[in-house]
């Protein structure tokens, strides 16, 4: 277990746009429910906006894995039944938001050469 806290860490208007909506770039963010962005997952149904955020913050304030991939931070946990990760850059002392996204659960789904493939819950995810 993992006692690691980034509460610090702002949540910013222009980060939720990105996971939410995306950037021009389909490549580049968009995990909202029925986007069906390529390659992309996909939060449930069942979420909106508001609930994105507070599991972004719950990812930050008290993560289950902590781990480090250069000179980025990567945080998972599982909020209610859908593992999210959250990717921090390091710049010099400080961190900020690349991304998050949900990797299984409840209602994820991953969209795969035009269709939607169910993530189920596995708790394995949070490992590594």
């Amino acid at each position: 277990m993992v006692f690691e806290s980034f509460a610090h860490v702002p949540v910013t208007e222009e980060l939720l746009r990105h996971v939410w909506e995306g950037e021009a770039d389909p490549s580049k963010g968009g995990h909202r429910y029925g986007l069906g962005r390529e390659g992309k997952t996909e939060f449930p149904k069942e979420w909106d906006l508001a609930v994105v955020e507070l599991a972004i913050v719950a990812v930050l304030n008290k993560p289950q894995f902590v781990g480090h991939r250069g000179s980025s931070v990567i945080l998972k946990k599982q909020v209610g039944e859908v593992v999210v990760e959250v990717k921090l850059r390091v710049i010099g002392s400080t961190h900020e938001i690349e991304y998050a996204y949900p990797i299984n659960g409840t209602g994820v789904f991953r969209n795969q050469t035009g269709l939607r493939k169910y993530l189920p819950l596995n708790n394995q995810s949070l490992e590594a």
